[in-house]
């Protein structure tokens, strides 16, 4: 009798933590099972143990394990194949190679989770989520080269030197974020032809634009604005090429002048008299509400983003704080990153601690053997600002999501108590030296991730042993 084969691709949004993680939970299934495997994963180092077509042809089933869109897709097309997120793969392993197993790739094709309806919720955030894996490179990028500059500059005089260009070139680097995000949400809804349009609506939604006129008084519409204008152009762009129907020799006519052209004139029309007046006072209103309060605002705001990015370890809801924080950065003196950086890494230092102090001081025994090397892992991970560390715990138990929030807030408050602050979007060793009052830094990531610590050993069920 024939082996089976099973073949997968796997790609998570930040290419960091799930894409790997499902990747494992495949191959160690197939072993145990005494079934061939091979896994492709597009993580952040590009695409690695790449499918070839052999492989794909050999399989007895594919499984597709993603959240954003995959390089070479069209290998799979016409191909039967099981299509999941990653999250779901890791938390049902069995039931979804199984699945997949049952579905004779090779004698008929077999319906599959992509043919089932998803919820407008779903499709939303899956938009959202893909045009974000393709923002985050922008951030790093700016972030690193602005980064290496400042710290040259502690040591030497960088004015009129290379350093000064790579500050100044990383600074604009980063106010491309928007219009790279607005971009690719537009490319997810409607494929290349909304690529640009994209563009000009994300550049329109930004100081790009301010910067560019020298408009006063204009307040960006951000994150939001930038949201708006990708799904307006990408639908606008995916109705027009569904609803103008041209004979065959007039189609490049259709695609290169008359879609550009409707969907050009009306973008600059709702951005400039819709989207960018709506969230532009909406920003504003809220810039001067947390200015006015003082410490008392720049407080509250830090405990919104400080919720926002723990509350799912780099899911849409992190993403999303840290884009508003990103956008508001530098805006005014309550406006910084300190509390994105802190709560970036408070989890995963935090599942570390707990790991430390498991059975020990009098404190409960709650890990298994594993569990405490997982726990280690994350305490590296945090060091290093990957937050995503600490998800096999909330995988595992989802009442520990408000205490990492719980862990992040006081340690985004604490900071603030201490005159911390920190404007560059670099968190952990990459981006602690370069906060004020370092030694403050530190110690509000500790007592935030003391807190998480003893969280996680009162909330998580005892070892059974």
């Amino acid at each position: 009798m024939t082996r089976q084969k099973v073949v997968a691709v796997t790609a998570c949004p930040t290419g960091i933590a799930h894409t790997f993680m499902a990747a494992n939970k495949i191959i160690a299934w197939a072993k145990a099972h005494n079934i061939e495997v091979k896994v492709e994963t597009q993580g952040s180092d590009g695409v690695k143990n790449r499918l070839t077509k052999q492989d794909i042809a050999s399989a007895t089933t594919i499984i597709l394990a993603t959240d954003v869109p995959i390089q070479d897709a069209e290998r799979f097309e016409n191909i039967p194949h099981l299509q999941t997120r990653t999250q779901e793969l890791i938390k049902h392993t069995d039931r979804y190679l199984r699945q997949a197993l049952a579905m004779e790739k090779n004698v008929t094709p077999v319906a599959h989770e992509d043919d089932l309806p998803r919820s407008a919720y779903q499709i939303f955030i899956g938009h959202i989520m893909a045009a974000i894996s393709y923002m985050l490179p922008v951030v790093v990028m700016g972030g690193l080269m602005m980064a290496t500059a400042k710290i040259t500059g502690q040591f030497i005089n960088i004015e009129h030197s290379p350093f000064s260009v790579l500050d100044k070139v990383g600074f604009m680097t980063i106010k491309f974020m928007y219009p790279v995000f607005a971009m690719y949400l537009a490319f997810s809804i409607a494929g290349k032809p909304a690529l640009i349009p994209g563009l000009i609506g994300g550049m329109m939604s930004d100081e790009v634009y301010k910067r560019f006129f020298d408009i006063e008084g204009f307040m960006p519409s951000g994150f939001f604005g930038a949201i708006g204008i990708g799904f307006f152009v990408g639908y606008l762009v995916r109705w027009l090429n569904d609803s103008i129907h041209v004979r065959q020799q007039l189609t490049t006519i259709k695609t290169m002048l008359i879609v550009p052209l409707i969907t050009g004139i009306t973008l600059v029309m709702v951005m400039e008299y819709l989207i960018n007046p709506i969230f532009g006072s909406l920003n504003q209103l809220m810039v001067v509400f947390f200015t006015s309060a003082g410490d008392t605002g720049r407080g509250f705001y830090s405990a919104m983003i400080a919720a926002g990015t723990a509350f799912d370890l780099g899911g849409p809801v992190n993403k999303a704080a840290g884009s508003v924080a990103l956008g508001l950065n530098g805006i005014s003196e309550t406006f910084d990153l300190t509390a994105r950086e802190l709560s970036i890494v408070i989890p995963s230092i935090g599942v570390g601690f707990a790991a430390f102090l498991n059975g020990r001081f009098g404190l409960p025994d709650v890990f298994s053997q594993e569990e405490k090397t997982v726990g280690s892992t994350s305490l590296l991970l945090g060091v290093i600002g990957i937050s995503e560390g600490a998800i096999p715990f909330i995988l595992k138990n989802p009442r520990l999501i408000p205490v990492f929030m719980t862990g992040a807030v006081a340690g985004a408050l604490v900071a603030i108590a201490l005159g911390v602050k920190q404007t560059l979007p670099l968190p952990a060793i990459w981006g602690w030296p370069l906060a004020t009052n370092v030694a403050g830094y530190l110690a509000s990531v500790f007592i935030g991730a003391l807190i998480c610590a003893l969280g996680v050993l009162y909330v998580s069920p005892k070892n059974a042993r």
